[in-house]
């Protein structure tokens, strides 16, 4: 799984939709996927089979997809809750782990990857430090460890 400060966003959306649009927007300008609308018509499919909305703010959505190139996560950051993305706690989302997986990864690598961060989304601390910082390399840092099984 390729993961840099690069896959660490910030941005404003009003919508899930829009937020959707906009991960598969940034996949297409990392060089993830070359196939921006497939991507996203892909989330929309994963999203129409359950809830990715967590609670604290939390989302995970993700696509198995033959559009993605290379498995990777994006951590989006979002300026307020988006309201109509449904989660647990009825809050609403601002922090998004999407995760994009190659189709034929989709039994392997994305139940490792979702099985990470679902672990790391109950941990406090994990949870408490991407909560109270906008500092990108804490972020990243933060984020790589989880993904990586790498603990300080």
């Amino acid at each position: 799984m390729k993961f840099s400060e690069d896959n660490i966003i910030t941005c404003d959306k009003k919508t899930k939709d829009e937020m959707l649009k906009a991960i598969s927007h940034y996949a297409k300008q990392l060089s993830f996927t070359d196939n921006e609308e497939q991507l996203y018509q892909d989330f929309l499919t994963r999203e129409s089979e359950g809830v990715t909305g967590l609670q604290d703010g939390f989302a995970i959505p993700h696509a198995k997809s033959e559009a993605v190139k290379q498995s990777t996560v994006l951590f989006v950051r979002n300026q307020h809750r988006i309201l109509d993305w449904e989660t647990f706690d009825n809050k609403g989302v601002e922090s998004v782990f999407a995760l994009l997986v190659p189709k034929e990864e989709s039994g392997s690598t994305h139940i490792e990857m979702l099985s990470k961060l679902a672990t790391a989304l109950m941990d406090e601390d994990f949870i408490q430090k991407i909560k109270s910082t906008n500092d990108r390399n804490i972020l990243f840092q933060t984020i790589y460890q989880e993904m990586n099984g790498v603990k300080q």
